[in-house]
């Protein structure tokens, strides 16, 4: 009994712990009106079944994710199976060879060759309506899966998770959080690490209101589609009629695709830190409406990749910082470039056709962002970087941390044996 006791009141103390958690601050944005699993009563997962029932059922649910939970192996491994060499990898095993994916002739005339990679990763956890997902501390991990957010699914807070090693070293290896015909979904600070494609991406259904913050998207991989250590395959915005804050996000070690966001779209983007960018952030095409404004561009090749049909863009400087306040109630924020190429636009039609749905948002000037941002974006960091605005708080001149590489790969080792590959059809081109 005496070594029984120290044992429950550990039990108790972390069963107390998880009926604790909730989500710190309030989505702003367009996001604002999130309220994910609302007053749920809070639970943690017991394991990945569980997480994965709890996730897709039609309960308003708390999900508290307060360790790693490693779904490698779970799926079984595709072993020798059909995969293709893109002109992109001209660096042989540093570069990303692509998954030939059922339902898609991305592959092409690319030569093709055998890989192996986990099946897990391919196809995101399924997430219902009426959900929180929230991380305790830095614990909160789901490895070798994403996260799909499908078919009419609505309000869903996503929170304080580190998403990581979905086949990073193959293109279509899996995307960290996917958005296809949605609604007011949250955000906040995620870390997403060592993916095959997209870190974030949207399309081709709106996905309505929905507010990226204070999250980390890190690029640092050994499998470079660019071959120089960065990721390509960033921030993919492709939702007809999407509504996207974008706001105090660290997005470093990248090279492209940071975001890229096309058709009839409008995106918010504020207040983030770019950093060590080989290539370029934004790529803008036909139909997308976005207002960068406050944000800091450091050692990024190109901040803005020309197009030959570009969507519109407002980047805000000193000069025209004042025409931003019949859109947003005040002025824009300057954006600030440090050995970085150029950034331009300064289509008013950006201002005049703003969505009304957005709200108050405020924004801090660009001197304070970097230290802000790298306090607070990512897993861990809960307090205050989430707020109902977004703005900057007393913690923006906090000296800031490091941002930790990718967490090392779990030493599970994935099954080996055949398996019938279960891509599901792809009609996006992402």
């Amino acid at each position: 009994m005496v070594l029984l006791r120290p044992l429950l009141t550990a039990a108790a103390l972390l069963g107390a712990s998880v009926q604790a958690q909730s989500v710190v601050g309030t989505a702003f944005g367009f996001a604002s009106e999130t309220t994910g699993g609302g007053n749920a009563a809070p639970a943690a997962p017991k394991d990945t079944n569980e997480l994965k029932e709890w996730l897709s059922d039609s309960t308003p649910r708390v999900i508290v994710i307060d360790k790693e939970f490693n779904f490698i192996g779970t799926e079984d491994t595709c072993t020798d199976c059909e995969c293709c060499i893109p002109d992109s990898n001209t660096c042989g095993d540093a570069g990303q060879n692509a998954i030939k994916t059922e339902g898609s002739d991305w592959c092409g005339s690319y030569p093709a060759t055998k890989c192996t990679y986990d099946n897990a990763g391919l196809e995101g956890l399924e997430v219902a309506s009426d959900k929180s997902i929230i991380g305790v501390g830095d614990a909160g991990v789901i490895r070798g899966k994403g996260l799909r957010l499908v078919n009419g699914v609505s309000n869903i807070i996503i929170q304080n998770i580190h998403i990581t090693e979905l086949n990073p070293q193959y293109i279509w290896g899996g995307d960290a959080i996917s958005l296809d015909g949605t609604d007011k979904i949250w955000i906040d600070h995620v870390k997403v690490s060592l993916v095959g494609r997209q870190m974030f991406v949207t399309g081709y259904e709106s996905s309505g209101s929905v507010t990226v913050s204070n999250s980390e998207f890190d690029g640092q991989t050994k499998w470079s589609a660019s071959c120089d250590g960065h990721h390509y395959w960033s921030v993919l915005g492709y939702g007809k009629g999407d509504q996207i804050t974008f706001a105090n996000n660290y997005v470093h070690h990248t090279s492209g695709r940071s975001p890229k966001i096309e058709f009839d779209s409008h995106w918010h983007a504020y207040n983030n830190f770019w950093e060590n960018n080989s290539g370029h952030a934004f790529d803008i095409g036909e139909g997308a409406n976005v207002l960068i404004e406050g944000n800091v561009f450091s050692n990024v090749k190109t901040p803005m990749n020309p197009e030959d049909k570009p969507g519109s863009t407002f980047a805000a400087t000193v000069e025209d910082a004042s025409s931003c306040t019949s859109a947003l109630g005040r002025p824009c924020i300057a954006n600030e470039l440090t050995s970085s190429g150029e950034l331009s636009g300064n289509d008013e039609a950006v201002l005049s056709g703003w969505p009304t749905g957005e709200g108050d948002t405020k924004a801090m000037t660009t001197d304070k962002v970097p230290s802000y941002v790298k306090a607070n974006a990512g897993v861990g960091k809960l307090g205050a970087g989430s707020g109902s605005t977004g703005g900057a708080s007393s913690s923006a001149g906090v000296t800031p941390t490091p941002s930790s590489s990718a967490i090392p790969s779990s030493s599970a080792t994935p099954s080996s044996s055949a398996y019938a590959r279960r891509h599901y059809a792809r009609r996006h081109h992402y």
